[in-house]
């Protein structure tokens, strides 16, 4: 159910990714008292009204993003909840830049898009989940909340599995030759037709990134070869996005790793405008599933990801990271994306038993107020006092973020 490493393809593709993305299988929650004891007495209430937060969770929290540059929000995808949570923090950190698990031109889509009055109803009517998660109604006014506040958005992904269609028509707005921005546009049209289909039937394999004739891509390097570098630099986008999910949906090795480089690739060139000499990073919010933005080893298992990358930049500059990982325990998320029936898209889930996150699930009581876990004293009792943790994954999830933000119940996010 988390999206962490092939953000859309844990729910909607084959069923290979899914045993790759999958939640690990149940675990038993440590029996150590040391650790129930800190778990305990550093957990702290924190309650909700729209985008205003309070309680001793709440407290916390600003405190420590006050202190820090980067504050990386782990997340489960697709719950109504975690927007107006992230519109909360980016009210205390003021962020400048802003990182998003979608890719460039979705960034740029998105800018344009939340510029203008209204909801971007007729352009996701025409382009189904051409803003990936931004498609949504809670991460569409979250992404219009930061430019209010002239937050620069930055997408760093491969292209979205829905977006040939859109890929296509963007190389043809700049293509010069009439032949070749015709063909390209009706190519565009077709793949979107396609796309549509697939989506409302369920057939997230059938979506034409993971069906991209060899003939149709040796067509577009042919015909744009004397095109301008941005229209080459959009086919080559697409040519590495679509291998990476062709190795995915084959279920070889090494699609998840090429797609991790290509994410830190991205990130360290949208950063080059602010790694001017002598000055520090400017303040960033990062929002991704949660198996990318913890520190050191990934929750994956011996991958190193965009959040490690973060920290290390930070380092460099002397200042600090903070790692938020906030999940919801039970209730209903986005689990589908049919754009002609979104009550289709909703259903219900449990964390209850994951075991990256099992003694802070059992220890949320069911209610309205959510859980806010301090995991700093665990990793120091695991790192220096040898405190035994069995699973790998609660291992993973304490050394690699800072809190841990549980919500009891939540709803699934809407369309428009």
């Amino acid at each position: 159910m988390f999206d962490y490493s092939i953000c859309w393809l844990i729910r909607l593709t084959a069923a290979v990714l899914l045993a790759v993305c999958s939640l690990p299988a149940r675990a038993q929650a440590p029996a150590d008292t040391t650790f129930q004891r800190l778990l305990r007495k550093y957990q702290f209430p924190l309650t909700q009204a729209g985008t205003q937060f309070s309680g001793p969770g709440w407290e916390k929290l600003q405190q420590d993003i006050r202190q820090s540059t980067v504050v990386l929000l782990g997340e489960d995808h697709g719950m109504a909840q975690i927007p107006p949570f992230v519109q909360a923090v980016a009210e205390v950190l003021q962020p400048k830049v802003y990182v998003a698990e979608i890719d460039r031109y979705q960034a740029q889509d998105l800018t344009r898009l939340v510029a203008q009055p209204g909801l971007p109803s007729a352009f996701l009517q025409q382009y189904p989940m051409s803003l990936s998660f931004y498609s949504w109604a809670e991460e569409f006014e979250l992404a219009r909340a930061l430019r209010t506040r002239n937050t620069t958005i930055v997408g760093i992904d491969q292209l979205g599995f829905a977006s040939v269609g859109r890929t296509l028509a963007l190389m043809a707005d700049k293509t010069k030759s009439k032949t070749t921005r015709a063909y390209l546009r009706q190519q565009s049209a077709a793949l979107q037709a396609r796309d549509r289909a697939a989506l409302v039937a369920g057939n997230y394999g059938g979506v034409s990134i993971n069906g991209l004739r060899p003939t149709l891509l040796d067509s577009l390097r042919l015909l744009t070869r004397t095109e301008s570098p941005q229209v080459r630099q959009l086919l080559q986008d697409l040519e590495a996005s679509e291998a990476i999910f062709r190795v995915n949906i084959a279920g070889k090795p090494g699609g998840h790793q090429t797609r991790i480089n290509l994410m830190k690739r991205n990130l360290l060139q949208e950063l080059q405008p602010y790694q001017l000499a002598g000055q520090p990073l400017p303040p960033m919010l990062f929002k991704f599933g949660a198996y990318h933005l913890g520190r050191g080893r990934s929750i994956w298992g011996d991958i190193y990801d965009v959040g490690n990358l973060a920290v290390n930049l930070a380092d460099a500059h002397d200042q600090k990271t903070l790692h938020i990982f906030v999940i919801g325990k039970q209730g209903q998320q986005v689990q589908g994306q049919n754009p002609d029936d979104f009550s289709k898209n909703a259903a219900k889930y449990s964390n209850v038993d994951a075991a990256m996150v099992l003694p802070f699930m059992a220890a949320t009581p069911a209610g309205a107020t959510w859980q806010v876990f301090d995991l700093r004293p665990l990793r120091r009792a695991m790192l220096y006092k040898a405190m035994p943790v069995a699973s790998q994954e609660l291992q993973a999830t304490i050394l690699g973020y800072d809190y841990m933000v549980i919500i009891p119940e939540t709803t699934a996010s809407r369309n428009f």
